[in-house]
């Protein structure tokens, strides 16, 4: 059994991923069991699931489909996995971060420690002070739903090649998804709301930041959000063609309208924040009400499940 394996195997791991994973909240799974329904029986259930992870018994459930509004009257869908497939998932992030993070570039800001939004802005202003004032902001489009699960296995591979381990792997990403229509299935992307899927998506688009970066440009990514900085026009033209090749190599487009050539001094927007020649300002972020949507939510889904299980104790008790 290699190193990873045994690590990911060990008590001590899975107890160290239920506290993150109740640490994070979260509404039920598919199953509707609850973190505080969990906990009841910690011990248990914890050496429970680690039995049969490891005599390869454990099964992945299916995703629940939730429908976040993000504004403009869309609605954003987020498959939420299991309570215990997430402990699984936090598990093997728990071993795997220390081993890939290091490997990523120095571009990416988006779901690694010490990083963060504030960061990303604050290297964008590194580069305008170093006269990188030609701008491509660009996105991706629907960038989760469109990875190509055979190219990011391959890409897990060069990581890690246990069976097991990308067996779960597999089972993870190509969950059926479970909606009010009925049971949905998908041959590509990744699920948003799996703990495993942040590192997924950086492993993806490694090869992209450190493939760019070769160019006289320099890049700002923050998830599927990014921006190239070049010192003339002509520099940040030739950078938006290699760009469209290389997401093209990974079966992925730029989204046309969300994509613009711009500069300092015309202004642009990026990851909630307004840069306009020497100044930063914070802007109303979609991501923020994004998040903000997706909060309340769940808080009312949590109250809603908290009401109809104390109307089942109370007809219970009745008969």
């Amino acid at each position: 059994m290699s190193t990873i394996v045994k690590d990911f195997l060990t008590p001590a791991n899975f107890e160290q991923a239920w506290y993150k994973v109740r640490d994070n909240k979260g509404c039920a799974g598919i199953d509707e069991e609850t973190i505080e329904e969990f906990a009841l029986n910690l011990k248990a259930n914890l050496a429970g699931l680690r039995n049969a992870v490891t005599q390869n018994t454990y099964q992945v459930k299916p995703l629940k489909q939730a429908l976040i509004p993000k504004g403009g009257g869309k609605l954003r869908e987020l498959r939420i996995p299991s309570i215990r497939d997430r402990i699984v998932q936090q598990a093997l992030l728990n071993v795997l971060v220390p081993i890939i993070e290091p490997t990523f570039s120095d571009s990416s800001f988006a779901y690694r420690p010490n990083r963060s939004i504030i960061k990303a802005v604050e290297r964008v202003a590194e580069w305008r002070d170093r006269r990188y004032v030609w701008i491509l902001d660009a996105d991706i489009v629907k960038f989760f739903d469109n990875i190509d699960r055979q190219i990011l296995l391959t890409q897990i591979r060069r990581y890690i090649d246990h069976p097991g381990i990308l067996c779960l792997l597999k089972a993870w990403i190509a969950s059926d998804i479970v909606t009010n229509q009925g049971i949905k299935k998908t041959d590509r992307g990744i699920p948003q709301g799996a703990v495993i899927s942040p590192l997924l998506a950086n492993i993806y688009l490694n090869k992209f930041d450190k493939d760019i970066s070769q160019n006289n440009v320099q890049l700002v990514r923050y998830a599927d959000d990014f921006l190239l900085l070049a010192k003339s026009r002509n520099e940040i033209l030739q950078a938006y063609t290699e760009v469209v090749k290389l997401l093209h190599s990974l079966n992925l487009a730029i989204h046309p309208e969300k994509t613009q050539i711009t500069n300092f001094e015309r202004g642009f927007r990026f990851l909630g924040h307004g840069f306009m020649n020497n100044n930063i300002f914070p802007l109303e972020s979609p991501r923020e009400k994004a998040k903000a949507a997706k909060k309340k939510f769940f808080a009312r889904k949590k109250k809603r499940l908290k009401r109809r299980r104390k109307l089942d104790i109370k007809n219970r008790q009745r008969k």
